[in-house]
């Protein structure tokens, strides 16, 4: 059965993109930049559009003569910018084969587009290149009933990091909190696109810790979890369908809302400031229904280098759509999330064993440019119906693993929705970590495994189950005898067990970094390590978690704040 019954959507995948399967015979094929829109990808590398399609660039025309990478190719200057295909690629020396890796894969420029962008002379030669994002077009704010207000964080110091995470919290201290609001639109302020990456608004509960300026984070607080805009690369800003609204403000109602940037900075400069925001539109007229965010797909990434077509699927099985949808939902958009080596995805709807509809077709994704589908009228969503999240990565021009975390390279499979009512959906995600279904939490407990107790460095029984492992177990070294016994009886433990235990591990790893707790799941692997005929001791990966860095530090507080603990 299509989609295209009963649904429209605003942002149409074309059919005619360009082959992208060519990004394989150029180096660094799948991640030559946006010349003039910082941090944006330029899919389509030898056409006019970013995606791909239509007319040819002056690379493209070049590219078409010989169908692959030869030194004659490498040598040219395409686009007549004075850098040959070659440097601006990353492979200067011309000495790149197909399926090898580049030379070099940063501060790549475009071999097509004339470079820099804006000079004197690469005016006349991008005339036709469109560097527009789109005009935010929405026709409720156009109504007298409808106001906004602006926040952003005051000019602030960007780190000299590849990437970071600010956070700040704003008191509605403009509107009458006494009253209920409505925001029906919501668009971005942009103050330094070269570092901004995105932006989220979250409503916070009344317990909510102020933070005054901005400051350093790693995802908004637990008290403030209710997602309320959401902005990436890309996207224009969003119109909220007509029957409905986020609420805020009234006696029960959010009165503090926090933001959070994501800057992103490779070139690890010291003197970028930003002071980026939003533009929220509020009324007072109260709309029918009150609205909120889904989310869908897999937090436990861990994709190898070189790869062509690497496949990740998440499945919000019926069973989970029982337990957090307590009537049916009507969703109003949604998109596909992912990063730089995002490929292709979508979400798939499933009834009965049916498959109903294709919500959210990325046939080719893009990072910079993301499609966002209106559905109108409404998409119908029942308790049971499955959702099948599918993300496509491709890391032919990485050399190393990619893992699931919040930097733009990091990677992530996500389909995000908005929907209405708010108050049919009890969760506002259906997340899977590998086969692991996130949704069977309930009280902060996950088939019987209590995450209060866990990360409780106090509690008796963590630690018994700590002091009986520490007691049999090196944290390094060889595997001593009695422990595989005292790893065994551990692991019967529902929090270490088969379905729950390597979970639980990752967010002990990314949350509990203390030594204790490195000797303990050290300990825990210790009988797991083998030896190679040189007696060189090889630690075999069991997931992402073991790469301790911010990538499982994401990955475990997105766990928690999910879970409400």
């Amino acid at each position: 059965m299509s989609l295209l019954r009963g649904v429209c959507v605003l942002l149409v995948v074309h059919a005619c993109t360009g082959y992208l399967f060519f990004q394989d015979r150029i180096p660094n094929g799948d991640s030559v930049p946006h010349p003039c829109k910082p941090n944006y990808i330029w899919k389509g590398v030898g056409h006019m559009r970013t995606v791909g399609g239509g007319s040819k660039n002056p690379f493209g025309l070049d590219f078409a003569r010989y169908k692959q990478w030869t030194p004659e190719l490498c040598m040219m200057d395409s686009d007549g910018d004075g850098l040959t295909n070659g440097q601006e690629l990353g492979d200067p020396d011309c000495t790149w084969k197909e399926g090898s890796f580049p030379t070099r894969n940063t501060m790549l420029t475009h071999p097509g587009i004339c470079d820099p962008w804006g000079s004197e002379k690469c005016a006349a030669e991008n005339a036709k290149v469109d560097c527009s994002t789109g005009e935010f077009i929405c026709d409720a704010i156009q109504s007298p009933d409808v106001f906004n207000v602006t926040l952003r964080f005051p000019a602030t110091k960007v780190p000299s990091d590849d990437s970071s995470l600010f956070c700040m919290t704003f008191d509605l201290d403009m509107l009458d909190l006494n009253e209920e609001y409505h925001l029906v639109a919501f668009k971005p302020f942009i103050d330094n696109a070269y570092v901004i990456h995105h932006i989220l608004l979250n409503g916070c509960g009344p317990y909510a810790a102020p933070l005054a300026k901005p400051e350093m984070c790693n995802m908004a607080g637990v008290q403030c979890q209710h997602n309320l805009a959401i902005w990436s690369l890309g996207i224009t800003g969003d119109c909220v369908h007509k029957d409905a609204g986020f609420k805020i403000g009234g006696p029960n109602g959010m009165k503090r809302l926090t933001m959070q940037h994501h800057w992103l900075n490779p070139e690890l400069r010291s003197d970028y400031v930003d002071s980026s925001g939003m533009t929220l539109y509020l009324t007072r007229k109260m709309r029918k229904y009150n609205a909120g965010y889904v989310h869908t797909g897999e937090i436990h990434l861990n994709i190898p280098p070189g790869q062509n077509r690497h496949v990740t699927k998440s499945t919000c099985s019926s069973a989970c759509t029982k337990k957090i949808m307590k009537t049916p939902v009507y969703l109003m958009t949604g998109w596909n999330h992912m990063h730089y080596v995002g490929y292709a995805g979508r979400v798939e709807h499933f009834r009965n064993g049916e498959k109903i509809g294709v919500l959210t077709p990325d046939d080719v994704y893009s990072y910079g440019n993301p499609h966002v589908y209106e559905y109108k009228p409404p998409y119908e969503l029942l308790p049971g119906d499955v959702l099948e999240t599918t993300c496509v990565h491709r890391t032919t021009s990485r050399s190393t693993t990619t893992l699931f975390g919040d930097s733009a390279y990091d990677e992530m499979c996500l389909g995000i929705f908005t929907f209405f009512p708010a108050e049919s959906i009890t969760h506002d995600s259906c997340y899977t970590w590998k086969d692991l279904e996130l949704c069977y939490v309930e009280n902060a407990v996950i088939h019987g495994c209590e995450y209060t107790m866990i990360f409780n460095e106090t509690h008796p029984t963590r630690k018994s189950l700590v002091a009986k492992v520490l007691s049999s177990c090196n944290y390094f070294g060889d595997c001593r005898s009695e422990c595989p016994a005292a790893i065994a009886e551990v692991r019967q433990h529902p929090c270490f067990n088969e379905q729950v235990g390597p979970y639980m591990m990752d967010l002990l790893r990314g949350l509990h970094p203390n030594m204790d707790m490195v000797k303990f799941l050290a300990a825990m692997e210790s009988c797991d390590c083998r030896k190679d005929p040189t007696g060189v001791i090889d630690f075999p990966s069991t997931s992402s978690a073991e790469h301790l860095g911010p990538a499982i530090v994401v990955t475990a507080l997105l766990a928690v704040t999910l879970l409400g603990i």
